[in-house]
């Protein structure tokens, strides 16, 4: 066993108050952080394997991330990064900015298929590869890997088969995988990782909690892991820390804090997955006498020569609601891309909107598509302008004819389209969201904030298609998750709804699941709803 004075201090607290900045008279926290010490160390004796947990835990990861002001200076210190005088000792991945990516529309990902072949992609300053080694900033300061550590994490994180595709086609969650292993290559003495494991299937999620145990382990560096009350903790994890407003409630071995959290936490906090039957249909038993909202009819699109559709049909009847299930990579964000008018094969006569089949020269076009249509998704999240307030992105969800991912337009001079979007914006819970953050610009914002402000800004338009990839992945405000799927159920229930989501209690109710398979053979199941009794 180490000793503690024999061990290496990454950050320690003692009495430290923290302020957002100099001028401010309130506290990050009511209450000063006491005594608190991370440790560079491979045992789980020391607190070097933590996870934070608690409706502030945002917050204390910018505390140790020296997002805030120490009051008094010295009251919060990092004594072995002093010693040693490196740079970019620590870092801190939270999923809220898109650093490192190119700024793209939506259909830049699938148009690059078209016209970058393999050679070109393998020596494309943008490959994955580039993108996790920081050969794509001129201006990187990462510390120098070498090729075996370079290929160690690309495996570990499950993206070797991706390494030489243009980091932008990737997926949700192979991008996230991506930015970890980004985040490990830096090799820094402290790793912070908020919501590390948002938009992951199971799968990925336990490879991903694996990857990170073995790499802190082999670098030697310190982990901090910012989780939800409802999240699994990772076995590996030694250490809880909790925090609320009032600061640390409580921080220790992880049996000891776990089993005091448990005695606090309010049942309301940890949700309950629905008690559903699935039971397998085929697209016969959607059919009745009215036209298919939605229709996919026998359609293919392929990737140089790799299907991710074939022969794919799915009728979407007008007012159902859907979840799209499937492990990452199986093509549920094309599916959407389609719909949506993003993904180029789009126009190539495989789907039908309202009988209508969707084609080069049938006069619709791209903004005709997406005025009916509100989406809240990830691929819209990395492009909002981080200065622009929540009510400014919210109303511009109102400016018709510029398609759902243009923030540049403000919606300020246009009306609310009806009575029903009017009792939207006075329900209390939307009131009370805008009083308190409406003017807030979005990168200030928490992500809970940051997803209900594109849920509002996705219903503003009162759209026929609601599309919510991830809407709600990783709030941590259930009471007001709780309100959002109300406002769908209750004031949404002849929209059709089409969720995204690897967490069941995340999503919205819905009527029929389809499940996309996405190993060398390519298929997806239709599943009706059932509760159990």
């Amino acid at each position: 066993m180490i000793l503690w004075s024999q061990a290496k201090c990454l950050v320690r607290f003692k009495d430290c108050v923290l302020k957002d900045n100099l001028k401010s008279t309130s506290f990050i926290f009511k209450n000063p952080i006491t005594d608190l010490e991370i440790y560079q160390s491979n045992t789980q004796d020391l607190p070097c394997k933590i996870g934070v947990i608690g409706h502030r835990k945002t917050e204390f990861l910018n505390a140790l991330a020296m997002k805030y002001i120490a009051v008094p200076p010295l009251s919060r210190t990092y004594p072995l990064m002093a010693e040693l005088k490196e740079y970019d000792q620590i870092q801190y991945l939270n999923f809220k900015e898109s650093s490192g990516l190119d700024k793209v529309y939506l259909s830049a990902r699938y148009e690059s298929y078209a016209y970058k072949g393999k050679l070109e992609m393998s020596d494309d300053v943008n490959s994955v590869k580039n993108y996790i080694v920081g050969s794509n900033n001129y201006n990187s300061n990462q510390s120098s890997v070498s090729e075996a550590e370079v290929n160690r994490v690309i495996d570990l994180f499950n993206l070797s088969h991706l390494r030489d595709k243009w980091v932008n086609s990737l997926s949700n969650g192979q991008l996230r995988r991506a930015r970890i292993a980004k985040s490990v290559l830096h090799k820094p003495k402290l790793l912070i990782i908020d919501d590390p494991f948002l938009g992951l299937d199971p799968v990925q999620t336990q490879l991903v909690s694996n990857s990170l145990n073995d790499v802190v382990d082999e670098f030697n560096m310190a982990i901090v892991l910012g989780l939800r009350f409802q999240d699994k903790v990772p076995e590996w994890i030694g250490h809880l820390t909790e925090v609320d407003e009032s600061g640390v409630l409580f921080n220790g071995p992880r049996e000891e804090v776990a089993l005091k959290v448990s005695k606090n936490i309010k049942e309301t906090e940890i949700p309950q997955d629905r008690k559903l039957n699935l039971l397998k249909i085929s697209n016969s038993d959607l059919s009745d006498n009215d036209t298919p909202h939605v229709e996919f009819n026998n359609a293919s699109v392929i990737y140089k020569d790799v299907p991710v559709l074939a022969n794919f049909n799915w009728q979407i009847p007008r007012g159902t609601s859907w979840r799209i299930l499937g492990e990452n990579g199986t093509g549920k964000t094309t599916i959407l891309s389609l719909i949506t008018a993003d993904h180029p094969q789009s126009w190539r006569s495989v789907l039908s909107v309202e009988g209508v089949l969707r084609k080069t020269g049938s006069g619709v076009t791209f903004f005709d598509v997406n005025n009916k249509i509100g989406i809240s998704s990830p691929e819209l999240h990395s492009l909002v302008p981080s200065t622009k307030t929540m009510n400014e992105i919210i109303k511009n969800g109102l400016v018709k004819d510029i398609g759902n991912s243009n923030f540049q337009f403000s919606g300020e001079r246009y009306e609310l389209p009806n009575n029903k979007i009017e009792a939207l914006f006075q329900k209390p819970f939307v009131v009370d969201v805008l009083e308190q953050h409406g003017n807030t610009p979005f990168h200030s914002l928490s992500i809970t904030l940051q997803k209900v402000t594109l849920f509002l800004r996705a219903l503003i338009k009162d759209p026929e298609l609601i599309i919510l990839d991830e809407a709600f992945s990783c709030m941590d405000n259930v009471d007001l998750l709780k309100a959002c799927h109300g406002v769908l159920r209750d004031e949404f229930p002849d929209s059709t709804i089409l969720s995204i989501g690897h967490i069941e209690w995340e999503l919205p109710d819905y009527d029929y699941v389809i499940k996309l398979v996405g190993d060398d053979n390519r298929s997806y199941q239709l599943f009706k709803a059932v509760a159990k009794d």
